[in-house]
């Protein structure tokens, strides 16, 4: 049988994928739905580029995300799935280079830095941090920050108007201050890379040897990494895919009109998929429909849709009822996420996790957190001093035993703790599953060094043995459970008073009704709106089986009533009271 036979025969049935898989069009825009089957379609659109001699023998196809933990599994995914549909994978993975755009960035900062800044001859030794933190340690001048904030406001604002001047500007500052003391920020990275970018032969160079490029989870790239994205494209064959409504990073300025860009950058074929493959769930699948259909109409799409919810009167109610809940799911021998909006949320469902002694991953910290980024600090010292080139199981636990020496300087404060033991039980795992891995050990150690150096571990969250996760929904983007639990579905809460509340309040853009809030859609609130949608999107797309709301009505800390949410008050979705036994199963 023919790889052609065999992609027709593996994606039977399911037109829209196989126009995908067979287009030769030079651009494409690919609109995936959760569920729809994105990575295995990718997979063979990879095969069948690679395969039939499409990409020349001295040039190779790029796939690339924004985040870390998608670009991860983008190399996970093609190593599983690619032996089934050809037979020298191992041959044709040689020629996928796989990376995030900061993690890329690099790559040509390694190369070719030299060129903007003599210093990036020491890149290795290099301290890469945020804008906020530049500001925050006083490392450069009060005038100079200026420019610093100044860049941030463009980025969040999506300010096409102003960014080349700003860009030009935050370089200049950078490099002459940041870069001579071996920093540079991660915005400065990409706006390095695109400056080498502008070289015309290194442009050449990289817009000739990566024939293709895929660009996985698009919907989240922000001004910067668009820039960077179109210095990589020339005559190569370029596809975008993503899914708009699972734009979650508008707060570090995702950009909400991304596709809408590209349609007019270079006028490509659009696909969109439309078969789901997730839910056998019904209700799920009418919740999926109405929802989006929120986000792109903005109106009550007038669909109907129904979701289960337990109202409460305190918090203990709701945290006695999420314990009860979690029991008969961990009895079914099935998994579960309770998935919040902030991580400051979560506090009282550990301590009665931990009360009535249920055994979870603790996930609710944040990137921000201290304990967090020293913990990688420690680990990549560790895996550098421990495992020298080539990932052999008892370096690997030499590694791991270094690190757990030095636990007390990761935290200083037991309440801290949870962070660096979940941290540390997710490089564990990375380490026994690359036991599992094709190739050498050197290419072995690539991939973990690839992980520790993008602070990718969360993305091992899947191969845990935990039954029970308690984290936030944007750390369970792209990660799949039996079922999910939604609490706290609080005005104020979710949707967040920062991101949305706040100024639907200023604007008056809401109505309360006994213990509710419904949103009156205004069109000052479009965007804010349709971004916590998004949100609530992401989270209920992570069950396989079903999906259970709660909420509390009870006293908040400031000593008001709390109030149910606008997002389970839409038009359209019919609130059903539930019982456990009656849906885990």
């Amino acid at each position: 049988m023919t790889l052609e036979d065999r992609l027709k025969e593996f994606h039977s049935g399911d037109e829209e994928q196989l126009s995908f898989i067979f287009s030769d069009k030079p651009r494409l825009i690919v609109n995936a739905p959760a569920g729809c089957g994105k990575t295995t379609a990718m997979v063979s659109k990879i095969a069948r580029e690679l395969s039939l001699g499409n990409i020349e023998s001295n040039k190779k196809v790029l796939a690339m995300s924004f985040s870390v933990n998608a670009s991860i599994r983008i190399k996970s995914d093609v190593k599983e799935l690619l032996p089934s549909l050809v037979d020298n994978s191992k041959l044709l993975l040689k020629k996928l280079d796989i990376a995030n755009y900061h993690n890329f960035a690099m790559r040509l900062l390694y190369k070719y830095g030299f060129l903007l800044n003599e210093e990036f001859i020491n890149l290795s030794e290099f301290r890469i941090i945020s804008d906020s933190i530049v500001i925050k340690e006083n490392l450069i001048s009060s005038s100079d920050n200026y420019i610093i904030e100044e860049l941030i406001k463009i980025v969040t604002s999506f300010d096409f108007s102003q960014i080349e001047s700003v860009m030009d500007q935050y370089w200049e500052t950078i490099n002459n201050t940041l870069i001579n003391k071996k920093i540079i920020t991660y915005n400065g990275i990409l706006i390095a890379a695109k400056k080498l970018l502008s070289n015309d032969n290194i442009k050449k160079f990289y817009t000739n040897y990566y024939s293709m490029i895929i660009i996985d989870e698009f919907q989240d790239t922000n001004i910067l990494s668009y820039y960077f994205i179109k210095s990589l494209i020339d005559n190569n064959k370029v596809v975008f895919l993503g899914d708009g409504i699972q734009r979650i990073y508008g707060f570090l300025g995702a950009l909400d009109d991304v596709f809408q860009r590209v349609e007019t950058d270079y006028s490509p074929q659009i696909i969109s998929f439309k078969n789901n493959y997730r839910y056998n769930n019904t209700s799920i699948k009418e919740l999926d429909h109405l929802i989006r259909a929120y986000v792109d109409q903005y109106i009550d799409p007038k669909l109907e849709s129904s979701i289960l919810i337990k109202k409460l009167q305190s918090d203990t109610e709701e945290v006695n009822f999420i314990s009860e809940g979690i029991k008969n799911i961990i009895e079914s021998n099935c998994n579960v996420a309770i998935l919040l909006r902030a991580g400051w949320q979560g506090g009282i469902i550990a301590e009665k996790l931990k009360d009535e002694s249920i055994h979870f991953f603790n996930g609710l910290y944040s990137e921000d957190d201290c304990e967090f980024i020293d913990f990688y600090n420690v680990a990549i010292e560790e895996f550098y001093n421990n495992v020298s080139g080539n990932a052999v199981q008892s370096s690997l636990k030499k590694c791991l035993q270094a690190i757990k020496n030095r636990e007390h300087e990761i935290y200083t404060n037991d309440q801290k703790k949870y962070i660096f033991d979940s941290l540390y039980k997710l490089l564990e795992k990375l380490f026994e599953v690359s036991k599992n891995w094709e190739g050498t050990t050197k290419e072995r150690y690539k991939n973990i060094e690839f992980s520790l150096n993008n602070n990718g571990l969360k993305h091992m969250i899947e191969y845990l043995d935990e039954k029970v996760v308690l984290t936030t929904i944007h750390s369970a983007k792209g990660l799949e459970w039996d079922y999910v639990i939604l609490p706290q579905m609080n005005k104020s809460v979710f949707p967040s008073w920062k991101h949305m509340c706040k100024k639907c309040h200023n604007l008056n853009s809401f109505k309360l009704d006994n213990d509710s809030c419904t949103s009156l859609l205004l069109p000052e609130m479009k965007t804010l709106f349709r971004e916590e949608l998004s949100v609530l999107y992401v989270a209920l797309t992570r069950a396989k089986k079903n999906v259970f709301f709660t909420v509390n009505t009870g006293i908040n800390t400031h000593g008001y009533p709390k109030k149910e949410n606008c997002f389970i008050n839409l038009p359209g979705i019919n609130q059903l009271d539930f019982a456990w036994n009656d849906y885990v199963s």
